[in-house]
């Protein structure tokens, strides 16, 4: 018998399949997981195999930027959407960590995570068009 109290003989990494992986409450959550993690590898996968064609149909434009994310559009953009994505990461970890802190400029953090529960699916698509435009600059 094991820690959890598991007695069938099984191995771990079989009990976490059938417990976690395949069972029928679960399953299309992590259907969902998987198609995202098959999106991003197929566009990994595509970049690496025509980035700098694409590179060279675009072209790069003259880098004459200033030096702070405050008066560069792309780099406060940038910023905006690594806070938000932490933010909300971080109260799913620990929202006690989040939470107790809602007014004041530390209230800002618990704000982005309310954008990143909220909007995820616009966080998600903005993260990727802004990856897109780094690798494409």
């Amino acid at each position: 018998m094991d820690k959890a109290g598991h007695n069938d003989g099984s191995w771990a990494i079989t009990r976490f399949f059938r417990e976690e992986v395949l069972h029928p409450q679960k399953i299309g959550s992590n259907v969902g997981v998987l198609y995202g993690v098959g999106v991003f590898a197929g566009v990994v996968y595509f970049l690496d195999k025509y980035g700098e064609l694409l590179i060279q149909m675009v072209g790069k434009p003259p880098t004459n930027s200033p030096d702070t994310a405050l008066f560069n559009f792309q780099s406060l953009m940038l910023v905006v959407l690594l806070t938000i994505c932490t933010c909300t990461y971080l109260r799913a970890q620990a929202p006690s960590l989040v939470d107790r802190n809602k007014t004041g400029f530390v209230g800002l953090f618990w704000k982005a995570a309310r954008i990143g529960e909220r909007l995820s699916p616009y966080v998600s698509i903005a993260c990727f068009v802004m990856a897109f435009q780094l690798i494409m600059h």
